[in-house]
């Protein structure tokens, strides 16, 4: 059955990419990612430059999960380290495929697509290993945690259907700036370990802080800095879409077949916010073993990753936009489950985190090799005809 319709490659293979608000830190790397990208060799795909950082977040994270299963564990400061080292190699792997694109003269749509929709992936694995150097467990600030980071990247991609620019910061803070601090986070982390995080905000300051502040650990006034941020994000996004009316006001020639104006708009904001409250409700049920927490957290990262990469299509092939309702369905049914007891919990969470990766891995495969049958074009290596 194939993903795409013949309209939404016609529109993909017109897509323009349109992207602003770089800040200085960027203006300032933009020599380094030359630099670099004159080093690779020519006939190394951008693609593969994608995958081989998001390879290396898929390394850390399992690596974590062994040693950190819970997000209490303490484990070896080099745990911490290859967290921070492998979202450094990430961050510049991710800026140097597109300079590699146009220096080998292989730029494509579907190589936009294949960076963002690795992005959605690694969204999850960056928000675990945060979880894994603060220490959290699973705990209600783990939750707010993730939807403080998850909620803010999926509205950037859902404001960029509705305006056509992809927003990457506001001129000061930007997703670079985002990036290297998570990365200190993490070398920070290997330097004086994971109980600093757990130090009380009142013993640090020498004060007897009141409620609701009396209690607070620094991995929490971090979280609740991160939310704000979220927050603040939402707000002007919103201001955007919602009261300047952008989203109906794209070129004609970048509509294609897009639902637009600002009842679509919040139609689909609606749609990906049940997306995030499903994911809130599972996550933050009374799972019984770390095997069944840690099944529901990883299918549900990529229900995440499936949804992002479902509107960057739409987005890219002008499409009209509406999630996946299999993952909603396998959601609630989750949640059925495990309030019913019909099935063990651990079999109710591993078989959702079994359906669910599969189902990802259909959607990716076939979508890419439809792309490439239509543009002509490999995905993991460049097409003889633009060496």
């Amino acid at each position: 059955m194939p993903m795409l319709s013949s309209r939404a490659l016609s529109g993909l293979k017109n897509y323009k990419y349109q992207s602003a608000g770089y800040t200085l830190l960027d203006d300032i790397h933009q020599p380094f990612w030359n630099w670099l990208t004159e080093l690779l060799p020519r006939w190394l795909a951008p693609n593969l430059i994608t995958l081989t950082g998001t390879f290396g977040l898929i390394l850390a994270y399992f690596v974590s999960l062994y040693y950190v299963p819970t997000f209490t564990e303490v484990a070896p400061w080099w745990v911490y380290f290859l967290n921070g080292f492998t979202g450094l190699v990430y961050l510049h792997l991710d800026c140097v495929d597109g300079k590699q694109a146009r220096r080998t003269k292989s730029s494509s749509p579907l190589g936009q697509l294949f960076d963002h929709g690795c992005d959605a992936l690694t969204v999850h694995l960056a928000v675990t290993t945060i979880g894994t150097s603060i220490a959290v467990g699973y705990t209600p600030w783990c939750i707010l945690g993730v939807m403080t980071i998850m909620g803010p990247w999926l509205l950037a991609h859902w404001e960029e259907y509705h305006s056509g620019i992809m927003l990457y910061g506001n001129g000061y803070w930007g997703v670079t700036e985002a990036n290297y601090l998570m990365i200190l986070l993490h070398f920070f982390t290997a330097a004086v370990g994971p109980g600093f995080w757990g130090t009380g905000l009142g013993d640090l300051l020498g004060l007897q802080l009141p409620w609701p502040l009396h209690g607070l650990r620094l991995r929490h006034v971090l979280l609740l800095s991160v939310f704000c941020c979220g927050v603040q994000q939402f707000s002007g996004q919103a201001w955007r879409i919602f009261v300047k009316g952008m989203s109906g006001q794209m070129p004609e020639e970048e509509r294609g077949y897009k639902q637009l104006g600002r009842l679509a708009a919040l139609s689909h904001l609606m749609q990906l916010g049940l997306t995030l409250l499903l994911g809130i409700l599972v996550m933050g049920e009374p799972w019984p073993s770390t095997f069944a927490w840690r099944a529901v957290y990883g299918g549900f990262g990529v229900v995440y990753a499936l949804q992002a990469s479902k509107l960057i299509m739409d987005h890219m092939a002008k499409e009209p936009f509406e999630i996946f309702w299999m993952p909603i369905l396998a959601l609630v049914m989750l949640l059925g489950l495990n309030r019913a007891a019909v099935v063990s919990s651990e079999v109710a969470a591993g078989s959702f985190a079994a359906i669910m990766t599969a189902y990802y891995l259909y959607y990716v495969t076939t979508t890419i090799s439809e792309i490439c049958a239509f543009l002509g074009i490999r995905c993991l290596t460049i097409s003889p005809k633009t060496d």
